[in-house]
């Protein structure tokens, strides 16, 4: 197998990914990155699939993945993480459970891996890991929290402005459809909203 290093965009990627939350030294960051595997993903295969324990925590190099449940005989799609970004089934990782989400590749993907084996050792091998993981869960509350708040607060054309503003490579990359379900309307909803931004726009 490939060795993580080998692969040196990603590596320089994903170090400073982790360097950017928390600051290892040399001897630690080499420990971590000891751990890491690369994953090649080809697009509509499976990060996890729903039912079955999550195994890893993989950092994406390219590509964009998506998470959704499947709701009333429905896909339901609440997040595309797109690279440089973490994707996992979070519950299912942490507390290594069946997973209630599919996690699938939308275009072919390379990401690197951390198994939750690994995870485990370098809580051990490297003290400051736990205050990672720690921060990285705030995030993922902090997350799930805006966009429950956007739900409450924003209507559908406030929702796509402001995903829009924050991240407009998405919109072109990921198929509308996709778009739609994470704002939580219907595609023909979603192609109003967008004539009606760009005429506004113009």
């Amino acid at each position: 197998m490939e060795n993580v290093l080998e692969n040196v965009e990603g590596a320089i990627a994903l170090q400073s990914y982790i360097q950017g939350i928390v600051d290892f030294n040399d001897d630690e960051m080499e420990t971590i990155m000891s751990h890491f595997e690369p994953m090649s993903l080809p697009a509509g295969e499976y990060f996890v699939d729903e039912g079955l324990v999550c195994k890893h925590i993989g950092f994406i190099v390219k590509g964009y993945v998506r998470s959704y449940y499947e709701i009333n005989e429905g896909e339901v799609t609440t997040m595309v993480n797109t690279k440089h970004n973490i994707v996992t089934a979070h519950t299912s990782f942490t507390l290594q459970r069946p997973s209630m989400q599919y996690i699938q590749a939308i275009t072919d993907s390379e990401l690197l891996v951390l198994s939750y084996e690994s995870m485990q050792k370098l809580y051990d091998q490297v003290p400051k890991w736990d205050r990672l993981g720690r921060i990285i869960n705030e995030r993922v509350y902090g997350y799930i929290e805006g966009r429950v708040v956007d739900y409450l607060s924003l209507s559908p054309e406030e929702r796509y402005r402001k995903m829009l503003k924050e991240n407009a490579k998405l919109i072109q990359n990921v198929p509308l459809r996709y778009i739609a379900s994470m704002l939580g309307i219907t595609p023909e909803t979603l192609s109003r909203i967008r004539n009606k931004v760009k005429k506004d726009d113009a």
